[in-house]
């Protein structure tokens, strides 16, 4: 943990994503990054989980959603429904992973799997991620440019399409 941080703190790391790939798997892990973003007020951190669905995990993740230096990000899909306990501050995210696959009212976010991204999403109205949204820019969306998911405002910097959730599959 005191590495993690004197790493941040040596390199001026700005901004972390906890988990590219993988999850909290307890709330012993989840406590450890608990208390970096808490040693890290000067660092934006965000993440995205399933672990929502463990009580003991959820605990630790909900309370470090409710610092102010992080945004968390519940993940969600056809499998695991959407959460009924969604705290102040925490978001949804939607795979989608067929075409017709809209996600609930409610969700804040929608991710695709690689062949859905191929096709432009249809206007409507959850946003999707513009890396994924098959949209052709002449300039690549990275997450460094958007910002959506980790800028502590859910303001985008990059008009995002969306999914209508109205709209029959």
């Amino acid at each position: 943990m005191r590495r993690v941080v004197a790493f941040l703190i040596a390199h001026r790391v700005r901004v972390v994503r906890i988990h590219v790939g993988g999850d909290f798997g307890s709330a012993r892990y989840a406590r450890k990054w608990l208390a970096i973003v808490r040693r890290s007020p000067r660092v934006w951190f965000y993440f995205y989980t399933r672990s929502w669905r463990v009580t003991a995990i959820k605990a630790v993740i909900d309370d470090m959603a409710a610092l102010p230096n992080c945004a968390a990000w519940y993940s969600c899909d056809r499998d695991t429904g959407v959460p009924t306990d969604v705290p102040l501050g925490v978001r949804l995210a939607w795979l989608s992973v067929a075409a017709g696959d809209v996600p609930p009212a409610g969700v804040d976010l929608v991710f695709r799997v690689r062949p859905l991204r191929r096709h432009p999403a249809e206007p409507g109205g959850t946003p999707v991620c513009p890396a994924e949204d098959g949209v052709p820019r002449s300039r690549r969306v990275t997450c460094d440019r958007c910002g959506y998911c980790w800028h502590p405002t859910p303001a985008a910097r990059i008009p995002l399409p969306v999914i209508d959730s109205a709209k029959p599959g």
